[in-house]
């Protein structure tokens, strides 16, 4: 089960790979380009064989930090990543 530290070690990766040279903790707002997302597909295939496809733009949209990524991905996979305890409605 794919943790919130999971998913933030893993958005620190896919931000390297932007160049953005700044720490990612769980609610730092990101900008996720088309490569980053393709990196981040790579990344959740290597490491727990998720296949995550390209979801519609508005969802896209919403991948502003890595809590938002990791929301989604719970909310389709919940037997991959674990819950998002906080607080606000599911999405």
């Amino acid at each position: 089960m794919f943790t919130s530290g999971d998913i933030t070690a893993i958005m620190a990766e896919c931000m390297s790979i932007q160049m953005v040279d700044v720490p990612i903790e769980y609610d730092t707002e990101i900008a996720l380009d088309s490569f980053g997302f393709v990196w981040l597909q790579h990344l959740l295939e290597e490491r727990c064989g998720f296949d995550l496809e390209q979801p519609g733009r508005g969802v896209m949209d919403t991948f502003n930090s890595p809590r938002a990524i990791h929301r989604h991905l719970a909310h389709i996979s919940p037997d991959t990543f674990a819950a998002v305890d906080d607080g606000s409605p599911e999405s």
